[in-house]
């Protein structure tokens, strides 16, 4: 399986153009909402910037008219919870700042193609799952004496070996491995690793890519010619990034589980500057590119995001290819969901250890900012709306006003300039989710119920990092775990307790206790002024009254899910299987969930279990 000089040349000449007019029209669609996004969150930034500014000399007026004590407080600390409040929205504003660029989609046809090593990385997750993957793996359109599918196996279950032996003596291109022992801290960097130096002992030598599938992510059969032609056709590009969808996603998405905002708008942002983040599973890298920032970066267990920071540093593109060709599985429970989001923050913050990597000293003031900045960013987002929550019941119980102003003229104003800030973050977000088709949140907020969990995080992570006590193990998050049914008293018990949800039952009834407090100040100061002039000021003044309602609705959330848990989304019911060879691919109904189009992985399952022993058949 060596890798033959020119292969690559060879390869590339065998690049075609997919032949897709629905892909096609798709695209032109999509890309003229994408084109857009730049200004209109230019325009949203632009006009909060003014408001706040305008508040802030509003506010120094009313000082200078004798604004003083607790309503002078109260004042300041609106503001600051407004700007703490639209830090997030724009700091992805930032980010979508570039102009979108979409991948052409390519197919590699021909048998002249470079070698691949796949890597399936596993840890004690179920193993019907890992095998469904290794199978879907095993019947990629490849030829097959051009890849390899290697489990590598962190729980070193006997079970596992025992199964993936069996179906490597039917397919001969399919191989076992383990580290021997349960690591402690970067599972799956430390597992990628030695994965990359056990087929460097096989037959023939490493391959000329890599690709790595998580345990859960099903692999069409075009997933390697769809991804390598990126790479074929430029030189300097390391890696191709496909999406990732999920087929188990429950009706409506209640815990907004997607991940679209990232798929739909930011990486194909990034990528117009060819520095996309590498999204952690479906992806095909070059091995020597791979070989020369020494490996899978284990530094961090946000392995992915550090390896695209290296590859960029090293001068390489890395590109993200916006076609569907893998599909994996959400966690099943509120639980498992939450604990997936407390290790995607701890991956987040761990990427400041970039600055302590000896890596790093390649890299330039510039590049090692950009690998600081999402840590950074992410913790100051998850402190300023943590401080929100704990603060807006405070300033709600104090009964003053929450918006400052020396004159009526000022406070029209102010309420002028918020309506077109409004508007044109209300516009932004409106392009976003027309981009994501309608999958995103319309107002930009969503998942603050989590974010309690996160700041314990962040300050967790943070204490270690800084201590130097390394990054703890995380455990999998129990994707395909279906939980018994319970009484509603049970589920309340777990959710509050074990999960932490009495959090939120303290959040609301602060924020309803703040409100009342509001209320009847207005109540009070109403002998003078309109009492719905007082109540506006006071509890519902526009730019705080969307964000404390926001913060209602979303605590509700888990609240809501355990008192009424939507069906489950069984996995076995979302996949059409073959019964002779086994081969499982999500049906129609999980398709049409993750808004997969049918030109492009149309196949029947028995077409597919042809395919799946045709080509395997003289190994």
């Amino acid at each position: 399986m060596g890798s033959e000089k020119s292969v690559f040349e060879l390869a590339a000449a065998n690049v075609q153009p997919l032949d897709d007019p629905h892909e096609k029209k798709r695209q032109e669609e999509q890309m003229l909402f994408m084109d857009r996004i730049p200004k209109a969150a230019l325009a949203s930034i632009l006009s909060s910037w003014v408001y706040f500014a305008y508040s802030f000399k509003c506010i120094l007026d009313a000082q200078a008219g004798g604004l003083s004590g607790t309503p002078l407080k109260v004042a300041w600390l609106s503001l600051a919870m407004q700007l703490g409040h639209a830090r997030t929205p724009h700091l992805l504003a930032f980010t979508a700042m570039g102009k979108a660029k979409q991948q052409p989609l390519l197919r590699l046809v021909g048998d002249i193609c470079p070698s691949v090593d796949i890597f399936v990385t596993y840890c004690g997750e179920e193993l019907d799952v890992l095998m469904d993957t290794v199978r879907a793996a095993v019947a990629v359109d490849y030829p097959p004496d051009r890849y390899r599918v290697i489990v590598l196996d962190d729980s070193v279950s006997t079970h596992v070996k025992s199964e993936i032996e069996k179906l490597g003596s039917e397919f001969q291109n399919v191989y076992y491995t383990t580290r021997g022992s349960k690591p402690k801290t970067h599972t799956k960097a430390g597992n990628l690793n030695h994965g990359l130096r056990y087929v460097s002992t096989l037959p023939g030598g490493a391959s000329d890519l890599v690709a790595v599938l998580d345990v859960d992510m099903i692999p069409s059969q075009h997933w390697l010619r769809a991804l390598v032609p990126h790479i074929l056709q430029d030189p300097k590009v390391a890696m191709a990034n496909p999406p990732q969808r999920q087929y188990n996603i429950p009706d409506g998405d209640p815990l907004g589980q997607s991940m679209d905002v990232l798929f739909e708008v930011m990486e194909p942002s990034k990528n117009a500057t060819n520095s996309a983040w590498c999204c952690g599973t479906g992806f095909v890298v070059r091995r020597d590119a791979l070989d020369g920032i020494g490996g899978v970066p284990e530094e961090s267990i946000n392995e992915d995001v550090l390896t695209s920071f290296y590859l960029t540093a090293g001068g390489w593109k890395i590109v993200y290819v916006h076609e569907d060709v893998q599909w994996g599985l959400v966690p099943a429970t509120i639980t498992a969901h939450l604990k997936q989001h407390k290790r995607m923050c701890a991956g987040i913050i761990s990427t400041a250890a970039v600055a302590r990597s000896p890596r790093a000293q390649r890299m330039t003031p510039e590049e090692k900012y950009g690998a600081l900045f999402p840590a950074f960013a992410f913790s100051m987002s998850v402190t300023l709306i943590f401080c929100n929550l704990v603060l807006m019941p405070i300033a709600l119980m104090s009964g003053a006003s929450l918006v400052a102003y020396a004159t009526e003229s000022q406070l029209r104003t102010i309420m002028l300039l918020f309506l077109v800030k409004f508007f044109a973050i209300l516009s932004y977000n409106l392009l976003a989710t027309m981009t994501a088709n309608y999958h995103i949140d319309l107002l930009g907020v969503s998942n603050v119920w989590i974010i309690p969990f996160q700041f314990v995080t962040v300050i967790r992570f943070a204490l270690s990092i800084l201590t130097g006590g390394g990054v703890p193990l995380f455990t999998p998050s129990g994707m395909a775990d279906i939980r018994a049914a319970r009484t509603l008293a049970g589920r309340l018990r777990t959710a509050l307790w074990d999960d932490g949800f009495i959090v939120h039952v303290v959040i609301i009834a602060s924020l309803f206790a703040g409100i009342a407090a509001s209320t009847r100040a207005a109540f009070q100061a109403a002998s003078n002024n309109d009492f719905w002039s007082e109540l506006l000021i006071r509890a519902a003044w526009p730019p705080v009254f969307l964000i404390w309602s926001a913060y209602l609705i979303d605590c509700w959330k888990p609240l809501s899910y355990t008192i009424s848990p939507p069906a489950p989304m069984m996995r076995k019911a979302l996949l059409a299987r073959d019964s002779s060879s086994q081969l499982a691919y999500p049906n129609q109904r999980a398709k049409d969930q993750v808004r997969v189009r049918p030109s492009q992985d149309d196949i029947s399952s028995s077409h597919r279990s042809h395919r799946f022993r045709r080509s395997h058949q003289a190994r």
